[in-house]
């Protein structure tokens, strides 16, 4: 397993860009964190008051961009859960890593971000293991050209669910042209074409 990250939302640690030329000083970066955390806070769960730690691992591209991240312990509070791997994968900011011979290479990282509400005293940090069946889906992120462009990609992240349904709807134009969902090309040969609207037959 990688290295440790770990992030707390009065007082974040994000590994810092390798290509940064100035360090940010550690207070001007907690404090943006801080502010990225508490933006990203479940509004329902900041409403009820919970906080917890999650416990996560992260996959790394050896550009240091996230490709997929999974929680592992939970928080006792599924908003929390389902929430911080897409604070991980939209604002969370990794260091390439190398090998033995200085080449980048992906990487797995594990972290904890311990969901804290400003102005409130951190819960001790008790990890509960997740199932299949009570954690949340995972984040998985892809690189998809930009929409009106040949050249120019976006990195997208979500779920396999919804990776699955965006898969459907952007077929569905197609099986409609196709005529999958009105009338077939055998369809037509056979003299069965069927009316639609009020076209006259």
């Amino acid at each position: 397993m990688g290295k440790r990250m770990t992030l707390f939302a009065a007082g974040l640690i994000f590994t810092q860009p390798v290509l940064a030329t100035t360090p940010q000083p550690k207070a001007e970066r907690d404090r943006e964190v801080s502010e990225i955390v508490f933006k990203n806070y479940p509004p329902r769960a900041l409403a009820a008051g919970e906080q917890g730690a999650v416990f996560f691992v992260v996959d790394i591209d050896k550009d240091a961009r996230p490709t997929s991240c999974d929680v592992t312990h939970g928080s006792g509070h599924p908003m929390l859960d389902a929430e911080t791997c897409q604070l991980i994968v939209q604002h969370a900011v990794f260091n390439s890593a190398r090998d033995a011979s200085g080449h980048v290479i992906r990487q797995r990282t594990e972290g904890v971000v311990n969901w804290t509400i400003p102005g409130r005293t951190p819960v001790p940090i008790n990890p509960i293991l997740l199932t299949a069946q009570n954690k949340p889906e995972k984040q998985v992120c892809r690189k998809n050209l930009r929409m009106g462009t040949l050249s120019s990609v976006e990195r997208i992240c979500m779920t396999p669910t919804e990776w699955s349904r965006q898969g459907d709807e952007m077929k569905r134009p197609w099986e409609e042209l196709q005529g999958r969902k009105g009338f077939t090309n055998e369809d037509i040969g056979k003299g069965t074409t069927k009316c639609v609207g009020s076209l006259n037959c």
